[in-house]
């Protein structure tokens, strides 16, 4: 019982973690009326992507384990106690609004809760014995046990030469073993239940990001400010009621899903590994970059790099998730290059070069690793 209330602890603490760390991002790019769920969800991102960076430092410097929880201790604190401070007023306004949004979704609205949380009920009962479960799970609890970060093999204890560079940048499991440390719980229950619920959840939030993204629809510069109001409304009901619908057949496919070839095979199989994120949150997100980069989304030419710093978030955390993050990756570029080119917009390409940065560093640095150019020391 004390086990499972310090998890139910945890996820909710890592939630508003998250929310705490979108929602500062979204009110310092001048957003005062964000999504919280969208909120949520940039702030998944940008906080893996920040554990990318400090959990390699720490790994190159061989670091112990109970450093990098400390760190990440006291930037979560920060990033709590600055969300709070910063944005309790919008949070405010989001929660005296509500009866108006809960309007426009109508019914739809329980269908979508409802299959989201069978989602992440499914999620946390479903029960894998596989060898990538053995590895994933192994690699959290070796390193929360030994108090290292990437040093010993898990499948048999015993301390490496190097660090094998297939797993060396992909820190997402290490991060399991930061949450158990923290919240003192065991590695396997920070790993197939506490981040198996918030991944499952960040999943399905992601499907309705790209969702809203597909079904946008741009103001009328024909329409008097009158006009302009009342079919406003009138299109924000038709917007969100489609991304209700959209979500809904996606839970559904996945739910029913019966084969290894369908995203739900990872969403339920594999929500604690990071192919799993890759799968059901970079792809779906990236794909949001290109439908909105496309569509001219956001309209104001200022405000459209944020698309792009989102980008790099997103490919940052993926290369923490998984080496697989080469797909997103390669995706968006050969979306977005020949549209740069053929629209003759080089500041675009300029953009999406950095946006891709993480990817090519990852990149270069796996292939130097891997031909041992330079290695990684497990000791000193």
């Amino acid at each position: 019982m004390r086990i499972a209330l310090l998890a139910a602890i945890a996820a909710i603490v890592l939630c508003f973690l998250f929310l705490c760390t979108g929602s500062m991002i979204q009110k310092m790019r001048g957003k005062k009326d964000f999504s919280l769920s969208g909120a949520l969800l940039l702030g998944y991102v940008v906080y893996f992507s920040l554990f990318e960076v400090i959990c390699l430092a720490c790994e190159v410097t061989l670091a112990p384990l109970s450093r990098l929880s400390v760190i990440m201790m006291t930037v979560g604190t920060a990033l709590m106690l600055g969300g709070v401070v910063y944005c309790w007023r919008n949070w405010l306004f989001r929660v005296r609004s509500l009866k108006s949004r809960l309007r426009a979704h109508g019914w739809l609205l329980a269908v979508v809760i409802v299959l989201t949380l069978a989602v992440c009920f499914f999620a946390l009962i479903y029960t894998d014995d596989s060898a990538d479960s053995d590895f994933y799970v192994g690699m959290a609890s070796t390193a929360f046990y030994t108090n290292t970060i990437g040093r010993f093999d898990p499948t048999n204890g015993r301390l490496l030469k190097a660090i094998n560079p297939r797993y060396a940048y992909a820190l997402y499991p290490i991060h399991n073993a930061v949450v158990a440390d923290l919240f003192h719980i065991p590695a396997i229950v920070a790993a197939r239940s506490v981040m198996s619920v918030i991944n499952a959840l960040v999943s399905c939030l992601a499907y309705y990001k790209l969702g809203r993204i597909l079904f946008v629809q741009k103001a009328d510069s024909n329409l008097t400010l009158e006009e302009t109001g009342r079919t406003g409304d009138q299109v924000y009901v038709l917007q969100t009621r489609k991304t209700d619908v959209f979500t809904i057949l996606l839970l559904l496919l996945n739910l029913f899903s019966a084969t290894i070839y369908m995203p739900g095979a990872f969403l339920f199989t594999r929500t604690f590994e990071g192919k799993h994120l890759i799968v059901n949150v970079v792809v779906p997100l990236a794909a949001a970059v290109c439908v909105a980069v496309y569509r001219g989304i956001p309209e104001d030419a200022g405000a459209q790099r944020y698309v792009f710093e989102n980008l790099f978030f997103l490919l940052l955390a993926g290369v923490c998730f998984s080496a697989s993050v080469s797909v997103p990756a390669l995706m968006v570029a050969a979306a977005l290059f020949p549209f740069s080119v053929y629209s003759k917009k080089w500041n675009m390409l300029l953009r999406l070069f950095l946006a891709e940065l993480p990817f090519l560093m990852w990149a270069v640095l796996y292939i130097l690793n891997s031909r041992r150019v330079f290695i990684l020391a497990a000791y000193r």
